[in-house]
């Protein structure tokens, strides 16, 4: 037997149906460039509240959060969600947090709840490492 095949068209399409939900790193479908973390919805799910906003979307005007159509957003796969957590690849799995906030373009994250190992480096409560430095907790 033949396993059916998908065209990348409709894998996208499925891709493009994954539900977007309070935590999710978007970006807008008409420019890539602006991107946010959603922190609510508005409007019977219509309208997504978007903060950690990019450095473009940010010098837009919008201040520091802004609101725009769940239509005109997809999830950025390569940025986990708000809640997720990682630990630091630099230093191993003993070293973890759960990620609260992004910062600079989301290239920084902001994590909480650290381990123990990770406190004792003398961070405190919370700390912010580089994303490519990270690497999700399994």
């Amino acid at each position: 037997s033949t396993r059916p095949r998908h065209p990348a068209s409709e894998i996208q399409a499925l891709i493009n149906f994954m539900p977007i939900l309070v935590g999710s790193a978007v970006r807008f479908k008409d420019n890539g460039a602006l991107r946010g973390v959603v922190f609510e919805f508005q409007d019977d799910g219509a309208v997504a509240g978007l903060n950690c906003l990019s450095k473009k979307l940010a010098d837009s005007g919008c201040g520091e959060t802004t609101h725009e159509p769940v239509e005109n957003l997809e999830e950025v796969e390569d940025v986990w969600r708000i809640g997720s957590k990682v630990f630091l690849q630099s230093d191993g799995p003993e070293f973890y947090g759960e990620i609260f906030e992004y910062q600079d373009d989301m290239a920084v994250a902001g994590l909480k709840n650290l381990s123990e190992k990770l406190t004792n480096l003398g961070c405190g409560e919370q700390t912010h490492e580089p994303v490519e430095n990270l690497k999700l907790l399994s």
